[in-house]
């Protein structure tokens, strides 16, 4: 009992966690450098517009890309619509002698293109189609709806399909999901894209194909095929999180930028955007459009945009080339077992702190016991350990915060380091390769960041103020007006937290993350260096400032409990950037190292301005009660 009051036991502990875990992390990193082949791909259609623009063949154009970086093409699938449009069909119909029935024909302009609409019907309609020819181009279809027919995919364009695979380019199938479809003819779609060359499929429209009842029928063709899923980011795509669970082993990623989201960028910026998706983001296909339309040569300058991204990336280590599937980690269970079990120990620690005698004995003992339970009960059960476990590392940390004696520098770089312990807990639990697709995310991000702020602001509030006095005292405005702002900004934050954020980024603070880019090679969280590590250095250094002085200690240590709590934040940060399980981790760990820098940075800065007004209050209060 009396080792589990000691901070140095959660220091120990805190180690001996992060020893444990490195056999799991060093696993991640080694399938993270694993994979660095990056495909820049393009819409085979935007690839024919260049060309036709600058007066090039396609094959000419295409060589040109690949020369600058291009590594494959996404093949839409077409439609009986688009022939009809191109003028190689036409519906023709005619009415029957002597009766009102009208037999409608689809008139091909040759035969290769007959034999593809027949293809594509027998696919679409089955049954329906049964029995239907080409005779000399024309195709009776009477017994299909004519909007229907019209709508019916004929499949990928072999000219494109047979471009691709003469300059060894990799190609993606871009297949809709009609109303419907059985899973027979989800097979059969796929295989023809794959029989042409395709090596991965991508969902056209808002709906995987299979989308909703037949998913299972997709995943299966996919891999009957070894075709690869590609998983579209920024995306809310139907059937994509049940594509993913299915197929995570098979599942590449891919960024994309709209051409109206394109005409906002400098092409210095649009490059960043694409490289970051790959190297901050384990983006394994980038799909580009063209960045400008009005050009005297448009295809060669979109060449150009390519191989500056092309070099951009080798910076980075990363390659243009083909895009393949994460490798599992091979981590032996003995390590989830000796992190579940220190970490649960550390749990049993906190608990002790918080609950006072045999209360935090028992409390801490379900705790831990709930921990190593989940943690050998599988998956689901992992999620839930790695949650309860990134809450006590944060928590622990201000504990020994409030507590200790140390200067205010030292105390948040302890507490910062002490904190990432959950979050390297996490990275090690939940080391997987549906973590690394975000097939899987973890759980309960919100409680997470804010539950270990409201436990610290709690302990600090108890341990450093009469806060039965203050319970009783009456409230003036200032106060009132300070506690409103304070919950106005939590509230904010906990809006913009989670793993798929839906407010967006001011233009101010869009500038701003620009500019800590361009000096450093990942940006810190704003809010960790810019008001968390700050609001902390502050707290603690206004705490050492009252040691020994009781009085000023009654007056003072309530706004020193404040900056202690709203440091929290820098302290539950450091944690949630290493729960983002689909960013590399080393990129994850240096932008906890540059957020830390800042923050402390940031933090002595602020000091400097606010140590002589504190200073002076601390005094006029020890002079009142001389």
């Amino acid at each position: 009992m009396q080792a589990f009051r000691s901070r140095t036991t959660f220091i120990v502990i805190a180690v001996l966690t992060v020893l444990a875990a490195l056999p799991s992390l060093f696993a991640r990193i080694t399938v993270e450098k694993a994979n660095r082949s990056v495909a820049i791909v393009v819409d085979g259609d935007a690839i024919e517009t260049l060309c036709a623009a600058q007066g090039i063949t396609v094959e000419e154009g295409v060589k040109r890309l690949k020369d600058k970086g291009l590594t494959g093409l996404v093949l839409n699938e077409q439609s009986v619509t688009e022939l009809i449009a191109d003028g190689r069909a036409e519906v023709k119909g005619a009415t029957l002698s002597g009766t009102s029935a009208t037999t409608k024909s689809l008139i091909c302009a040759d035969k290769a293109t007959a034999d593809r609409v027949v293809k594509g019907l027998g696919i679409r309609f089955g049954n329906l189609a049964r029995g239907l020819e080409a005779r000399e181009g024309r195709i009776s279809i009477s017994s299909i709806d004519i909007n229907s027919a019209r709508s019916t995919s004929i499949g990928l364009d072999p000219a494109l399909a047979d471009l691709a695979k003469k300059q060894n380019l990799f190609v993606v199938a871009r297949c809709a999901n009609p109303v419907g479809i059985r899973p027979e003819a989800i097979d059969a779609t796929l295989t023809w894209a794959h029989d042409l060359g395709a090596g991965a499929f991508l969902a056209l429209g808002e709906q995987v194909l299979g989308r909703r009842d037949e998913i299972d029928a997709t995943a299966d063709s996919l891999r009957k095929n070894s075709m690869l899923y590609i998983s579209p980011e920024f995306v809310k795509l139907g059937g994509d999180p049940e594509m993913l669970a299915l197929m995570a082993d098979r599942a590449v990623r891919l960024h994309s930028a709209q051409s109206a989201e394109l005409d906002k960028l400098s092409e210095g910026a649009a490059i960043e955007r694409f490289r970051k998706a790959a190297a901050e983001r384990n983006m394994r296909i980038l799909l580009l459009r063209p960045f400008s339309s009005a050009s005297a040569a448009p295809l060669d300058g979109f060449g150009d945009f390519i191989g500056k991204l092309r070099s951009e990336l080798a910076q980075d280590g990363l390659t243009a080339g083909l895009p393949v599937p994460f490798e599992g980690p091979k981590v032996p269970k003995i390590v989830t077992i000796s992190v579940a079990l220190l970490a649960a120990a550390a749990g049993l620690w906190v608990a002790v702190q918080l609950f006072a005698g045999q209360r935090g004995l028992i409390v801490g003992g379900v705790g831990a016991l709930a921990i190593v339970g989940l943690a050998l009960k599988g998956d689901s059960g992992l999620a839930l350990a790695a949650l309860l476990i990134s809450l006590i590392f944060p928590i622990g940390a201000g504990i020994i915060l409030v507590r200790g004696k140390m200067p205010a520098w030292q105390s948040v770089l302890a507490g910062a380091l002490l904190s990432m312990v959950g979050g390297i807990c996490v990275a090690a639990l939940l080391n997987s390769i549906p973590y690394y697709v975000r097939g899987d995310q973890f759980v309960g991000v919100k409680a997470q960041v804010f539950l270990p702020i409201f436990v610290l602001g709690l302990v600090a509030f108890t341990s450093l103020c009469d806060w039965r006095g203050a319970m009783k005292s009456p409230i003036t405005w200032g106060t009132a007006a300070l506690g409103m702002g304070i919950v106005g900004a939590l509230f904010l934050m906990m809006l913009r937290t989670g793993n798929d954020n839906p407010n967006a980024v001011s233009g101010a603070e869009v500038g701003f993350r620009g500019f800590l880019e361009s000096l450093m090679p990942v940006r810190p969280r704003t809010k960790e260096f810019a008001l968390g590590f700050p609001a902390l250095f502050a707290g603690i250094a206004m705490l050492r400032m009252t040691d020994g002085n009781e009085a000023a200690q009654s007056k003072w240590n309530g706004w020193a409990a404040l900056g202690i709590m709203l440091g929290g934040i820098g302290l539950t940060d450091v944690v949630n950037t290493l729960t983002h399980l689909h960013t590399p981790l080393t990129v994850s760990l240096m932008r906890n190292g540059f957020g830390i820098v800042l923050g402390l940075i940031f933090g002595a800065l602020l000091w400097l301005v606010l140590k002589p007004f504190a200073k002076r209050a601390v005094e006029s209060v020890g002079n009142s009660n001389g």
